[in-house]
């Protein structure tokens, strides 16, 4: 017996996730060879008109906006390359992940901050 997942989408969605999926990829490998090492993540929302930039290694619930009118009128994406290095400046971690861990990301409640573990 074979475990299948099936997906159904409607001609229509089919192509509007495919162009998502596409920029998000796109800013993902441009946010990976700015700041090489660290777990970037892209989520696009079209019906939101977001992006949402993430570094899962800082923070997995928070993240950086960008409106996409922004982003898609700005096609050498430095707006992708910014929130990345604003992520990264509030944790106060390096351009160059070297495996140090987030001991705190300014503008988080402290109910949000890392959890040192010594």
């Amino acid at each position: 017996m074979t475990d299948t997942t099936e997906f159904f989408v409607e001609s229509g969605k089919a192509s509007e996730l495919m162009q998502e999926f596409a920029l998000a990829k796109e800013c993902t490998d441009m946010l990976q060879s700015h700041y090489p090492g660290y777990m970037w993540a892209v989520n696009i929302n079209t019906e939101g008109g977001i992006a949402i930039v993430k570094n899962i290694d800082v923070s997995q619930n928070y993240g950086y906006v960008i409106h996409l009118i922004n982003l898609l009128n700005d096609p050498k994406r430095r707006k992708i390359v910014k929130a990345g290095g604003e992520i990264l400046e509030r944790a106060a971690m390096a351009r160059k992940y070297k495996g140090d861990k987030v001991k705190y990301v300014e503008g988080l409640p402290d109910k949000h901050q890392p959890i040192i573990v010594s």
